[in-house]
């Protein structure tokens, strides 16, 4: 992967060549940046631009044997260590990155900006949680005990070191702390909250911005070809999160009013027309999952901008004309009381739905919880 696919960060790119240069990089370096912001794809171009035989001033050449091995995530100084777990009717004791490195391969080849709840429903765990475990600890230690195939540099990416587990860290915090000469370690993480602290210790900070709403707007329009309206909505909408911009484009409805919608099926809930409910229930059963998820991120994210309208400057709130207001006279009915209960109920009807739940079941429920904290009028925000 070149740094000229990497959208925006431009920044960070210019110290990571620079470093690289100059002979300056970190034994161990930590990719942190919010979710959809690029972190692995330019941790992956970082590593691409060290192995590189033929650097240029601003990008690895895309054309060596390096490069082109690079491009298929097949370097053979460059491992790769993420999150798994078996599968059903699978015998796999102590399963390791590489025992699923073709469907990883498959999967971030299709889409760079791969975020983690996205490759566990492709790697197909049912309810399971991905781990790094003990036994991918011990394989990374055995795979640096060999020698270099083809570049001066080994390189081990390991990708949402949130779920690197206690004892795998333990056996990986000296390696890390004291690696062989030109071994490094990229991390790249999401959560800082959710990383030990004694791996955190041992590694150099690269910070990872949202992608700027004109990167963004740009590449929607360019790589997309979205009018200029249409890519100022989804960026909005996406908040410098690709992965999500991604999402909202595969919804289809783009260029729909997703908030008229919205604003009908919360006045059904408020009246608590319980015929209405199932009409909407029924509607929203018929449309695929990526399309439910949509109209529940949507829902998600009035709530965020009612918070806004309601407690924030208006600088902050990213709706305008005919959208903002409707959400105005809705945002009356969110504060900071039921607010948190309303995302809760979206958040976990959008758990269930990427699980196959039933949807009539969850969509009616959600429905009348979010009927309940709609009624409530002693916590309504009164007009001014």
């Amino acid at each position: 992967m070149l740094f000229s696919e990497i959208i925006g960060q431009d920044a960070v790119k210019k110290r990571l060549i620079a470093s690289a240069k100059d002979g300056r990089v970190s034994h161990a370096l930590l990719f942190l940046g919010p979710e959809g912001a690029g972190n692995l794809a330019l941790t992956i171009a970082f590593a691409q631009y060290m192995v590189c035989e033929n650097r240029g001033e601003t990008d690895s050449c895309g054309t060596c044997p390096a490069c082109v091995k690079m491009n298929k995530l097949v370097h053979p100084d460059v491992t790769y260590s993420f999150p798994v777990a078996t599968r059903k009717n699978e015998k796999i004791e102590g399963p390791r990155s590489i025992d699923y490195i073709s469907e990883w391969r498959k999967a971030v080849l299709e889409n760079p900006y791969l975020n983690y709840n996205e490759w566990v429903v492709q790697l197909d765990i049912e309810n399971k949680q991905g781990l790094i475990s003990v036994h991918e600890a011990a394989d990374i230690v055995s795979r640096l005990s060999l020698k270099s195939v083809e570049s001066p540099f080994r390189i081990v990416i390991i990708w949402y070191p949130e779920r690197l587990n206690l004892p795998a860290a333990n056996k990986l915090l000296k390696i890390i702390e004291e690696p062989p000469e030109n071994v490094f370690f990229f991390l790249v993480a999401e959560q800082f909250d959710q990383i030990l602290p004694t791996i955190i210790s041992r590694t150099q900070l690269v910070k990872v911005n949202r992608i700027e709403n004109e990167d963004l707007i740009r590449l929607l329009m360019t790589k997309h070809e979205l009018s200029a309206a249409s890519a100022r909505k989804i960026a909005h909408r996406s908040d410098g999160n690709y992965f999500e911009a991604q999402q909202l484009l595969q919804q289809g409805d783009v260029e729909t009013d997703q908030h008229t919608w919205f604003i009908q099926w919360m006045r059904s809930c408020y009246k608590f027309d319980f015929q209405e409910i199932l009409g909407f229930t029924d509607e929203f059963s018929a449309m695929s999952r990526e399309q439910q998820k949509g109209r529940l991120l949507f829902a998600l994210d009035i709530i965020r901008e009612c918070l806004m309208i309601n407690y924030a400057e208006n600088t902050l709130v990213k709706l305008d004309g005919t959208e903002l207001e409707d959400i105005k006279k809705f945002a009356k009915l969110i504060n900071r009381t039921n607010a948190p209960k309303f995302a809760e109920a979206i958040n976990d009807a959008c758990f269930h739905t990427e699980r196959n739940a039933n949807v009539k079941i969850l969509f009616t429920n959600l429905s009348i919880q979010l009927s309940g904290l709609l009624r409530m009028p002693e916590l309504a925000i009164q007009p001014a």
